[in-house]
């Protein structure tokens, strides 16, 4: 309250006005309002102050006489901290940072803590780090204070009290934190449908408005690409269709839930693999080169990636014939599938058996799961020259003289001429035996002029086509002979004289008849000196080679020549030969020697017809030893009437010089036959030059050809285990190349050669292998692919060791089957095979035979299939198939199986046995094993024993083998004081004889683990006893007694004195035979000699009666004996009857 009252006439009137900006000097009217009231009396009254209304006030009275009157007043308000607002709120999204404000009013200084939870916040908690507090001055001086929350969570939200305070009070303003989080990602993200290009997918969420989640993004990308791609989607909507998609392909796709507060966690990645489709684009790159004259090698890419619309599983290859100017064909593709190769780096493909030189159209179509795509462009190659295949056609021949002849023919077939035609080469052989004439010429017409031949001769032509690669095939010979011609002159005359008046004429044919003589014709000349006085010409008939001149005139010369005549005309005249008749005649012979060849097995005469006054007398040599006409002569000769020589069946060994010697007394003459025997040629000696993959070269020589020219050779060949072939080769022919052949195979060759008597022997049959083998077999790492639902197989690296594969066998199953699935059996070579429909995660057996003409090579091999991820399986993973009821069946699973079983069987059996044992061992009472440690002490001065023979135990047979402690029941004269007497003294519970079933049962209780170290030390100890080797009369006794169950043992003293038998001083410890008697002592090892106890072998209880003694009472007893110096005993009593009483047999051993 404000007081301002002023006084005057007329009554003033009161204003109060508050100073602009708290300075005085510029005065603002203050009007009536809430909180502000203008009192009657003039007071100012302020209601609700604050610090807005501190300032300097101004009270002024005026009346309207005279100046205004004031009053200065300076209100200041002393203002405690407060707010604007009560309250507010700050909303985030939860992980954001969030910032909560409050500006605080009231005087300075002001101090503001925030508050949560009735306790303020403290930086040093374990969640300090998130927080940051800072405050600052406002322009109004005020006080703005801030908290910072990083990252905030859920847990952050809450009621937040920022709280002011000064001297004159203090104030607080809530702040609500909103910690806003994102929708649910959602869930159960699966397939409706999928299709080649679109798959629809369902999701579900929990959201039942719109506040929570606006909208779904659903996010998808291809496997290979990095980026996703998004379509948002209603947030009412729980589904959503992608469209746009490729083939084949496999997509990653998530959704989120987006709300105010923010986007969700993706759901789970959904992993779907588009369906295929046919490939929509063709392979690339396709080269088509030639590799042969009969096969073109076709290389390509795959498809680009994005047109394959699956995985490429093989591909179609077609090719045909084109025209080579337009390089299009005129039919259909013969296509081949090609399956599995599908490799990425490219595939190849060999196509063969094509024709030569032939240009071809190839084109290649690539195959998926769902069918073939589009081909490719056609591309053209043409396979490689080779030698024409057929030879020339049309062949004539014909004489164009008597020294010449024209031969002519035509191409062959275009289709075999494999190339482009070079020329022609022609060969020609004269078939005269005469003339070895065997020439070749090459011209590039068809016809060709064969110059300088033989007269009227026969000749084979033969006439072959080349190209570029080299020469084709020889035509079937065909036969031409050359025209007819003068002949030439006869080879020889004589004229001998055969009387006074005649003179013998005779001649040989012409070395060259060029035609078939028709006649002859003789000159006669008379001479007188130097002048001709006649001239005569005579014909004779052709098969005449003689004549005799007759009524000439004695001493007048006669001079004689003679020449041949064909159809063409009169030939050249031989030599001129003279003659004079006189009335001596010597003697001659008017025939002809010289070289005579006939072949073997046929016969031979040699003409010599002989003139001369007186006759004369004729004589056969063969060489200088005379055969017929002087007392020689020969199995196979025979002299004719005419006085020709004739030898028959003529062998090789007939050749030689045959002479004819003719003599009277005027004079002498003789002719020489020079015979050859022509016989088959000699044996060719073969060799081999070499050998590759597919051919065998050939050398040979003939040594001799028998006399008779070789018409030709046979070569004959067969691979092992194959057909017989053959090839006729030239006469001239010395090398050969085998070709054609199958690799890594061996043949078997022989050659002989031909002659016109026959063939030679052939050849000693020479085995030649040709190079390469049957295949081998690549690594499982460099041979196989594993994928997650197929394996591919990369054919081209196996190893065909030098002759190409021609097929492969493919099977394969899961490791744990028996039954093979079979994928092929005559799978063609080809670069990639894939084998589809595997499952994933499985262990599988492939077996691949591959096959060449040399054998074939089997590779086993064991892969695991990848993961549905493409990743390799862990070991554990790996199923390894399922053992099926047919391999159950199966005698290979059997029969170990039932061996094995039987195994166990046996070991679980033997260790029953063996627990068994050692249990009935663990029964003994802990005296008997004091006993027998007391027995084993003192054993070596104080152990006899009475061994009973078991049933199966040896007769000993030598004093060596036998103990010289046994006991044996001996007739009376014996030393071992042996007797029989009935002695009721003898205390039967010490001495008793236990029932047959009892002692049975004990043994078979007893019968394990009781033979101790002491038998096994005393066996040592007894192998060395110095007895001398004899045969033993006691072995009968032996035998009757092993039959009773005695069982009774005693171990005593030392006696004094020893027993009249015994070969020692002392007694040795002998080994016991069969199981020791449960109640057996053993004497003590210790240095002091001390009685041992005795051993009594209990009877069991049926049998006691009231006069049997205890076996401590037995035990005292023998000691007491002991004690007094009595001799140590043992005592046995038979077993033969099973009562108590009655007599029985003793024997006592000293």
């Amino acid at each position: 309250m404000l007081n301002c009252q002023a006084e005057g006439v007329p009554e003033p009137t009161v204003v109060w006005k508050k100073a602009k900006d708290g300075k005085s000097g510029d005065y603002e009217e203050i009007i009536e309002r809430s909180y502000t009231k203008l009192l009657a009396n003039g007071s100012l009254f302020l209601q609700n102050i604050k610090e807005d209304r501190e300032g300097y006030y101004l009270c002024q009275a005026s009346n309207g006489i005279g100046n205004p009157i004031g009053k200065l007043v300076q209100v200041k308000v002393n203002s405690p901290p407060y707010f604007s607002a009560p309250s507010h709120i700050v909303t985030v999204k939860k992980g954001d940072t969030a910032k909560l404000q409050c500006t605080v009013s009231g005087d300075l200084p002001i101090q503001i803590q925030w508050i949560r939870a009735g306790a303020s916040l403290d930086l040093n908690s374990p969640n300090g780090y998130r927080l940051s507090m800072k405050q600052e001055s406002t322009s109004d001086d005020g006080v703005r204070a801030e908290l910072t929350i990083s990252g905030t969570e859920p847990g952050d939200g809450g009621a937040y009290f920022c709280q002011a305070s000064n001297m004159y009070g203090k104030d607080q303003q809530l702040v609500q934190l909103l910690v806003q989080e994102p929708p649910e990602s959602p869930s159960d993200l699966k397939t409706v449908l999928v299709t080649s290009r679109a798959i629809n997918i369902q999701w579900h969420h929990a959201s039942v408005n719109s506040a929570e989640v606006s909208h779904f993004i659903v996010q998808h990308k291809s496997g290979n690409d990095g980026s996703w791609k998004q379509v948002e989607l209603n947030g009412q909507l729980r589904g959503c269709l992608l469209e746009d998609l490729k083939p084949a392909t496999r997509y990653l796709i998530r959704v989120f839930a987006e709300g105010r507060a923010g986007r969700s966690v993706p759901s789970e990645t959904l992993v779907v693999i588009t369906e295929p489709q046919q490939p929509a684009g063709p392979p690339l790159n396709i080269v088509a080169r030639p590799a042969s004259s009969s096969q073109l090698l076709v290389t390509w890419s795959p498809p680009v990636q994005e047109l394959r619309n699956g995985d490429i599983q093989g591909y179609n290859l077609g090719f045909m014939e084109t025209s080579s100017s337009s390089g299009v064909g005129s039919g259909s593709y013969n296509m081949t599938g090609l399956v599995g190769d599908g490799a990425e780096e490219g595939a190849e493909f060999l196509l063969t058996d094509l024709a030569k030189f032939t240009r071809y159209s190839v084109v290649v179509q690539a195959v998926n799961q769902v069918g073939p795509g589009p081909m490719s462009e056609p591309v053209t190659a043409q396979t490689l020259e080779d030698v024409p295949s057929l030879p020339p056609e049309d062949i004539r021949c014909g004489a164009a003289s008597s020294h010449s002849l024209q031969v002519s023919w035509k191409p062959p077939p275009v289709s075999h001429c494999n190339g482009i035609l070079q020329g022609y080469k022609l060969q020609y052989d004269s078939q005269d035996e005469a003339f070895d004439d065997f020439e070749s010429k090459k011209t590039s017409s068809l016809t060709l002029l064969l110059p300088n031949l033989h007269k009227f001769t026969n000749y084979s032509i033969q006439v072959l086509a080349m190209t570029r690669v080299g020469e084709g095939v020889y035509s079937q010979p065909i036969y031409c002979q050359t025209s007819e011609d003068a002949p030439g002159s006869p080879e020889d005359i004589k004229v001998v004289v055969s009387s006074p008046q005649s003179l013998l004429v005779t001649w040989l044919p012409p070395k060259e008849p060029n035609g078939v003589i028709t006649k002859y014709n003789l000159y006669t000349r008379t001479m007188t000196g130097r002048e001709e006085l006649a001239h005569k010409k005579t014909s004779l008939m052709s098969q005449h080679l003689s004549h005799e001149v007759k009524n000439l005139n004695e001493h007048v010369e006669y001079q004689f020549w003679i020449t041949a005549t064909t159809r063409v005309g009169e030939g050249q005249s031989s030599k001129v030969i003279s003659q004079i008749p006189t009335s001596r005649v010597p003697a001659k012979i008017s025939s002809f020697g010289g070289l005579i060849r006939r072949p073997w097995h046929s016969s031979v005469s040699f003409p010599c017809l002989m003139v001369g006054q007186p006759p004369p007398r004729r004589t056969w040599l063969r060489g200088d030893s005379v055969v017929m006409g002087g007392g020689g002569g020969g199995r196979n000769l025979q002299m004719g009437e005419g006085g020709e020589l004739t030898i028959g069946n003529l062998q090789a060994s007939d050749s030689d010089n045959y002479t004819c010697l003719v003599e009277n007394n005027v004079g002498s003459d003789k002719i020489t036959y020079m015979l050859l025997v022509q016989v088959v040629p000699s044996t060719p000696v073969l060799y081999v030059a070499s050998a590759t993959s597919s051919s065998i070269l050939l050398h040979w020589r003939v040594n001799d050809n028998g006399g008779s020219p070789i018409i030709s050779y046979l070569l004959t060949y067969k691979k092992s285990n194959g057909d017989l072939q053959k090839d006729v080769l030239h006469r001239k022919t010395v090398n050969y190349e085998l070709k054609g052949l199958m690799c890594g195979s061996t043949y078997h060759i022989s050659l002989l050669a031909r002659n016109k008597l026959g063939n030679s022997y052939p050849s000693s049959p020479i085995a030649v292998r040709t190079q390469g083998q049957f295949p081998g077999t690549p690594s499982r790492e460099a041979f196989l692919t594993p994928n997650s639902t197929s394996v591919g197989l990369k054919l081209h690296v196996w190893p065909d060791n030098g002759c190409k594969l021609l097929y492969f066998a493919v099977k394969y199953r899961p490791v744990n089957d028996i039954d093979w699935i079979v994928v092929s059996n005559s799978l063609k070579p080809q670069r990639r095979f894939t084998i589809s429909n595997l499952v994933p995660s499985n262990e599988y057996q492939l077996q691949v035979e591959a096959f060449n003409v040399a054998g074939s090579s089997t590779g086993d091999f064991q892969f695991s299939t990848l993961t549905k991820d493409g990743d390799l399986p862990p070991p554990d993973s790996i199923m390894r198939g399922r053992i099926s009821t047919a391999m159950l069946l199966d005698l290979r699973f059997l029969l170990p199986a039932a061996g094995v079983f039987l195994l166990l069987l046996s070991v679980i059996v033997a260790l029953c046995a063996i627990c068994r044992r050692l249990r009935s061992g663990r029964r003994r009472p802990k005296e008997d094993a004091q006993n027998e440690q007391n027995l084993e002490a003192q054993r070596d001065r104080y152990y006899a024993t009475m061994q009973k023979v078991s049933l199966h135990d040896k007769i000993p047979e030598t004093s060596e083998e036998i103990s010289p402690y046994a006991t044996f029941q001996l007739e009376p004269p014996a030393l071992l004081h042996s007797f029989r007497y009935q002695d009721d003294s003898i205390i039967p519970g010490c001495a008793s004889t236990p029932p047959m079933s009892i002692s049975k049962m004990r043994r078979r209780r007893r019968s394990s683990g009781r033979k101790t170290d002491v038998d096994s030390e005393d066996s040592e100890e007894s192998d060395h006893d110095p007895l001398t080797s004899s045969r033993t009369e006691s072995s009968n006794h032996l035998d009757k007694k092993h039959q009773h169950d005695t069982r009774y043992i005693y171990h005593g003293a030392q006696s004094s004195t020893s027993s009249d038998i015994s070969p020692m001083a002392e007694q040795k410890s002998l080994p016991r035979r069969g199981p020791k008697s449960r109640w057996l002592a053993t004497p003590s090892r210790s240095g002091n000699l001390r009685a041992p106890h005795m051993a009594l072998t209990e009877t069991p209880g049926p049998f006691r009666n009231g006069s049997e003694l205890s076996e401590a009472e037995c035990d005292i007893d023998t000691l007491k004996k002991l004690k007094l110096g009595l001799r140590s005993s043992l005592w046995s009593k038979p077993s033969g009857s099973q009562g108590g009483g009655g007599q029985g047999d003793y024997s006592i051993a000293v």
